[in-house]
């Protein structure tokens, strides 16, 4: 079981992302902003993995991911970004963070599958 953060503007998207993942065994401490990720982080225990939407308002994926990576709560966390609006792969700082088959198929189970992988 792997504690995630699950970063989401998207109310729907986030809820049933959340139910999926905890259906598949992890805990999950779900933030719509990226301001509100960061202060839970700050009061929680360390995450196994953070699961990001590419798309916030007023903040791209590499910002977020910067934003991460200067936090001492979440800066060495695994990353993973997950978008239902991403046609394809997305590479951040020249490092492959996501993987095409997070955004076809079935999204979900292959986030899950990923997850898995990270954390263990």
């Amino acid at each position: 079981m792997a504690r995630v953060l699950l970063v989401d503007d998207d109310a729907d998207i986030r809820e049933t992302t959340a139910i999926r993942l905890q259906i598949g065994g992890h805990h999950v401490i779900t933030a719509a902003t990226p301001q509100e990720a960061l202060d839970v982080a700050a009061g929680q225990p360390h995450f196994d993995v953070a699961v990001l939407d590419l798309h916030l308002p007023r903040v791209d994926g590499d910002e977020l991911l910067d934003l991460f990576r200067g936090h001492q709560a979440t800066a060495d966390v695994p990353v993973v970004f997950y978008s239902a609006n991403a046609p394809h792969a997305t590479s951040v700082h020249g490092l492959s963070l996501a993987d095409t088959k997070l955004t076809r198929g079935r999204p979900l189970n292959s986030l899950l599958a990923t997850i898995n992988c990270l954390s263990h």
